[in-house]
């Protein structure tokens, strides 16, 4: 829990019907530690006593290893694989990595989020070389943009987040209104010429 920012624990407190007793108590001690809430307000009423007596004790083995045991009752949030696939057809494969980049961040894989930024960069930079020897059709360009959602996720997601992997599903207002606003400045500086001409 202490990985997670106050928005993420104060969303998981405000939801605790979808998380375990033990994850919600985390969450409590957390945002106490924090000072962001008192220890003598009520919270801790609402984590039963009755509950607290049928909870699974922590194992040993658990605690040797310094293993938090709320680490898998909380679901990361993440963006998911429709949100990268409408980020890859809609705009290029550059656009889907990053929010993948996003996710492979929050679950902490520093050497994975790198090789899918060269994966996004040098694909986006052989579609576009391609694009230039091949008719300029939609049906091309969806084809380069399925293919490089399909390594994204099917390969990169699946090695390293696993392809059953349970996460909140992240929103992608943020992430959608910067790419709008990248698009609209490149079409912008592509016009500008013809527009400084006339």
């Amino acid at each position: 829990m202490s990985k997670k920012s106050n928005q993420e624990l104060e969303s998981i407190f405000k939801e605790k019907d979808n998380y375990t007793e033990e994850a919600v108590q985390a969450v409590v001690w957390e945002l106490e530690n924090r000072n962001l809430i008192e220890k003598t307000e009520i919270l801790h009423e609402e984590i039963s006593i009755e509950n607290e007596q049928t909870t699974a004790p922590i194992s040993n083995e658990t605690l040797k290893n310094k293993e938090s045991p709320f680490e898998e009752l909380v679901h990361p949030f993440l963006y998911s694989k429709k949100a990268i696939q409408g980020f890859t057809i809609f705009f290029t494969t550059l656009f889907g990595a990053v929010l993948l980049m996003q996710n492979l961040k929050e679950m902490n894989k520093p050497k994975a989020r790198n090789q899918v930024l060269v994966f996004g960069i040098l694909y986006t930079i052989l579609s576009v070389v391609l694009l230039n020897f091949l008719p300029r059709t939609f049906f091309i360009t969806l084809l380069f943009n399925l293919i490089g959602y399909a390594v994204l996720t099917e390969y990169y997601w699946n090695k390293n987040l696993g392809k059953d992997l349970k996460y909140h599903k992240k929103k992608i207002w943020k992430p959608l209104a910067i790419s709008l606003l990248i698009v609209f400045i490149l079409i912008f500086l592509q016009l500008l010429p013809n527009m400084l001409t006339e």
